[in-house]
């Protein structure tokens, strides 16, 4: 028995070394993302940079809430698949939904007052609807005086902060307002917490039990009048509290998870993900992102890595990002970037392995606004209405890369323009680095005037898609985010934004699976008349 079991272990040896000699070793699979669903949401207009997008688990189903222009309706999506569960009317202006328990909280505003509805997903009735009452209390005008968390809604009044019962909206209880400095705001973790500003540029935060209505803990935070205290709360939950020189992250509790101290310059956002197993912590330190997963019962640390950007601060590429949102063991945020699609930035809370991978939507056409178990939200500008979109990350042991073609296979810059459009012009190439990643040929080409006397013009490739499909909906998002763009020809738009002397100076320019931008510096026309002759030269004969 043992020498045929031997036997058929060499024979399937053979047959595997003759199969990968016959038909070359299959690739092994990179990281990539893809589309697992995506939901029409019509014209959100300006709340759609403020779009809170809650999940819950009800009855054993992953649910999310969704505005509906279309519908003039809170949508009930499935989580893994997008289908609409639950329909709930609402009026606008539409401010912020939350789940608490298993129950729907949705907040809207009527004048200058608040009004919160309570629906049951369970029954698809509303539970409940009231309009709180407006009360001159000392709470910072420009945010909401109404807090919506997992575990209770409370409001501002002037004699403290007032609980409501989530099944039918009665006043539950008060919990007076804590200290003597006046300057507060909620905030919505697992619990209530009020920030407490003071003058002295000094933070105190007051955690607040919503079932029980009491104060259960208070954290004060440092600052000066020179360098002011502030808090946050991460997509997780946690508590991020910055002084002057330090970050520490709290959770809803008020128990301390992690600490670090932070410098100038800011090359990100102090933040921190996630779970009951790793806290990841996210800082800067002297221009350099520092990453600090530990383990949250006893502080070991797990893993750290550093990052410091390609470019310097107050650059596109200057800013290393936040990664702030936590999906499926990892935390993932968008980054500033000279390219053209959103880029996404993909961390394993497990070892700290980094990829950084690109979505077919434009960089001012998406923005991340929550995470499931298992994919990524990402609210998108399209031409025929907004939509939010669920990519799953899909990981894998092959390298990753950010382009969706590699460099070689980009164009040269100094090509995409016939020299007969600029006579007079002399192109010097150039190439730039970006993502760490190197170029053979230009992807920059300055067109220089030979006497001095004209503008300088800029091409730069900026994006070549893999597919038709992914080129043609990068350029749909992009021109969607900018309203004011004016379409010059067939594949070439000047955008809305003005440079220094007030004058639309910039464009950009599609053809076959790329995208380019376009800049005559101080010359609006030159603008024109050279990414038409970009556009021509993308279409081809």
């Amino acid at each position: 028995m043992r020498l045929r079991a031997l036997i058929a272990a060499l024979l399937a040896t053979l047959c595997v070394l003759a199969g990968a000699a016959g038909s070359g070793v299959a690739p092994q699979a990179r990281p990539a993302f893809t589309v697992a669903w995506s939901a029409e949401l019509g014209d959100l207009g300006i709340d759609g940079a403020h779009l809170s997008v809650p999940v819950a688990t009800i009855g054993g189903r992953s649910l999310l809430a969704l505005p509906s222009m279309r519908a003039s309706a809170i949508q009930l999506h499935d989580a893994a698949t997008g289908a609409v569960v639950r329909a709930f009317p609402f009026a606008r202006p539409y401010e912020h939904t939350g789940f608490v328990g298993e129950l729907l909280a949705v907040r809207t505003r009527e004048g200058l007052r608040e009004r919160i509805t309570v629906h049951d997903p369970v029954t698809g009735r509303t539970t409940w609807s009231r309009l709180l009452p407006y009360a001159d209390v000392a709470t910072r005008s420009y945010l909401s005086r109404s807090v919506i968390t997992p575990t209770g809604i409370a409001w501002a009044a002037n004699d403290g902060l007032h609980g409501l019962d989530p099944a039918s909206g009665r006043d539950a209880w008060t919990v007076p307002w804590p200290g003597e400095c006046r300057d507060r705001q909620l905030f919505a973790s697992e619990l209530a917490v009020i920030a407490a500003h003071c003058e002295d540029g000094t933070l105190t935060l007051h955690g607040v039990d919503m079932r029980a209505g009491r104060l259960i803990w208070t954290h004060r935070v440092r600052g000066s009048r020179e360098n002011l205290a502030d808090a946050k709360i991460s997509t997780t939950r946690l508590i991020v509290a910055r002084e002057p020189g330090n970050v520490t992250v709290l959770d809803a509790y008020g128990r301390r998870v992690a600490r670090s101290r932070i410098t100038y310059p800011d090359v990100t956002s102090p933040t921190a993900v996630g779970d009951a197993g790793l806290t990841l912590l996210i800082r800067s330190v002297g221009g350099v992102r520092e990453m600090t997963a530990t383990r949250p019962r006893d502080g070991r640390v797990i893993w750290h890595a550093s990052l410091r950007p390609r470019t310097t601060p107050g650059t596109p590429e200057g800013y290393a990002g936040d990664a702030d949102t936590l999906t499926a063991g990892h935390a993932m945020g968008s980054m500033a970037t000279e390219l053209a699609p959103l880029m996404m930035e993909v961390i394993s809370l497990r070892d700290g392995t980094r990829d950084v991978l690109p979505l077919p939507v434009g960089g001012r056409a998406g923005m991340v606004v929550a995470g499931t178990s298992r994919d990524v939200l990402v609210y998108e500008r399209h031409p025929g209405g907004d939509r939010v979109t669920a990519y799953t990350f899909h990981d894998g042991p092959g390298a990753s890369s950010p382009l969706a073609v590699p460099p070689d296979r980009w164009p040269d810059a100094c090509a995409l323009l016939d020299p007969a459009a600029l006579p007079g012009y002399v192109p010097v190439p150039a190439t730039v680095e970006h993502l760490r990643v190197r170029w053979p040929k230009p992807n920059v080409c300055e067109f220089v005037p030979s006497d001095d006397a004209g503008a300088l013009v800029r091409v730069a490739v900026t994006w070549v898609a893999a597919t038709d499909a992914d080129a043609a909906r990068l350029a749909r998002t992009t021109l969607a985010a900018d309203a004011g763009a004016l379409r010059l020809g067939e594949g070439a738009y000047l955008r809305s934004d003005v440079g220094n002397d007030d004058r639309r100076t910039f464009a950009w320019v599609t053809g076959g699976r790329v995208l380019a931008e376009v800049q005559a510096t101080g010359d609006s026309a030159l603008t024109r008349r050279a990414a038409l002759a970009v556009a021509a030269r993308l279409r081809g004969p």
